[in-house]
């Protein structure tokens, strides 16, 4: 703890690195908690997925207003950052009362939408600095972050060992948010105000997409994963809720450690997390012994941290005014597709095949793709610039359709209330007639 603390000492985003201590108690029980309580409460796999996908997708249409006028938060970085930041907190906290007062669905989609604006700027915030700066930021925010994390974890696994019923929940989330308000004070005294970032060229522009796809098809797979492994262990392997924390707190130990596992090492390494996240979901669906779950907490963590490190730090080198926003949108866009396969194939054994599947995609597209960890570095080039122009041409024609589908949805719409209209006052001229 020291050491980090020694990192921290005359380095430009060390109020960043302390707000991911003080908020690492607050997202790992808000977070960790939410499909364990989702589970408690009545709601099955399938339930819990459904609930999410509607949730992200708002969040998604968020994600996007967010980047379409960045512009405007660029202006006032700080005092947005902070309102959504508080805001994020109050809602995630009011979670086990939502419960009670019928209304458990729209508090969670709340929740999670105010974490889209919040995440942005905090990338803003990081991504701001200069390079070096920025890698050593966003290593020390996710080991200081575990760090914290683990207090999280203990004060759940007490309470949920020791006490009975659905209030501990509503202890557990109260004093979470209560926590989480102290990142906020922190970043009262953040140097934020001022952040100079850049349009990128044309070959950074290619990158970043290629890795933006690399991280959509990861964090999809993630997002699998995350909402439905512990309902899987609750449900269906009948552990009780302390040990579905458990699991959690393992990931969290594991946390603190694995960046700096990562750090430093080339980023051809990389390559290996993505080969090792791959085999998590066949483990997790084929493995019945819950003692066993622990094993694969502490190889799901190392694995996919690397994998997130990797794009970040790749971000963190292209700097640009999008990135930042990008990332958020992919990262919140991934979660909605994650949920929409996981809905599609429905089962839970198929929704393991399908995470795997996807962190195939990821580790094929990142050898071939993206440079950095590719085999071939001059074809990866050649190939980076193919998946772009795809990637772009695909945009743009989901765009139109979409746009275009509006279009004629609203014109069908007034043509429809118009023919309802003449009807209408075709009958009441008919009526007062006789």
């Amino acid at each position: 703890m020291l050491y980090f603390l020694y990192a921290c000492t005359g380095m430009k985003g060390k109020s960043l690195v302390m707000e991911a201590l003080t908020a690492g108690f607050y997202v790992n029980v808000t977070r960790s908690l939410a499909p364990i309580y989702l589970a408690v409460v009545g709601y099955g796999v399938v339930d819990i997925v459904k609930l999410n996908a509607k949730a992200y997708l708002f969040a998604t249409l968020l994600a996007y207003l967010t980047y379409r006028y960045r512009h405007i938060l660029l202006k006032g970085t700080k005092k947005y950052l902070i309102t959504f930041h508080a805001l994020e907190r109050v809602f995630w906290g009011l979670i086990p009362l939502s419960y009670y007062l019928n209304s458990l669905p729209v508090f969670y989609t709340l929740a999670i939408c105010f974490t889209v604006p919040t995440s942005a700027l905090i990338n803003v915030a990081i991504f701001s600095l200069d390079e070096r700066d920025a890698k050593k930021t966003l290593a020390l925010r996710s080991s200081l972050g575990a760090f914290s994390n683990i207090l999280g974890s203990i004060t759940s696994l007490i309470v949920l060992y020791t006490l009975e019923g659905y209030e501990k929940y509503t202890y557990l989330y109260a004093l979470a948010s209560a926590v989480g308000f102290t990142s906020t004070i922190v970043l009262l005294f953040a140097d934020i105000s001022s952040l100079e970032l850049k349009d990128v060229e044309e070959e950074l522009k290619i990158k970043s997409v290629n890795v933006l796809l690399f991280l959509l098809l990861v964090t999809s797979s993630s997002a699998i994963i995350g909402s439905t492994w512990i309902p899987h262990l609750v449900s269906d392997l009948n552990v009780e809720d302390y040990f579905a924390m458990l699991v959690s707190f393992i990931q969290t130990i594991t946390a603190i450690f694995a960046p700096l596992f990562w750090a430093g090492r080339s980023y051809k390494t990389y390559r290996f997390a993505v080969i090792l996240a791959s085999t998590v979901p066949f483990l997790i669906s084929t493995i019945n012994v819950p003692i066993f779950h622990l094993i694969i907490a502490i190889i799901y963590t190392i694995a996919f941290n690397g994998t997130n490190m990797l794009a970040s730090f790749i971000c963190a080198e292209i700097k640009g005014t999008e990135v930042p926003f990008l990332l958020t949108a992919v990262t919140t866009l991934s979660q909605l597709f994650g949920m929409v396969v996981a809905i599609a194939v429905g089962t839970f054994h198929l929704m393991m095949i399908s995470a795997s599947l996807l962190l195939l995609l990821a580790l094929t597209l990142s050898l071939l793709a993206i440079p950095e960890i590719s085999i071939d570095v001059e074809r990866a080039r050649i190939y980076s610039k193919i998946v772009y122009n795809v990637a772009i041409s695909g945009y743009s024609f989901s765009t139109t359709l979409a746009r275009e589908t509006t279009l004629l949805a609203i014109r069908l719409t007034v043509v429809s209330l118009s023919i309802i209209l003449i009807i209408f006052i075709y009958r009441v001229a008919y009526y007062l007639s006789l």
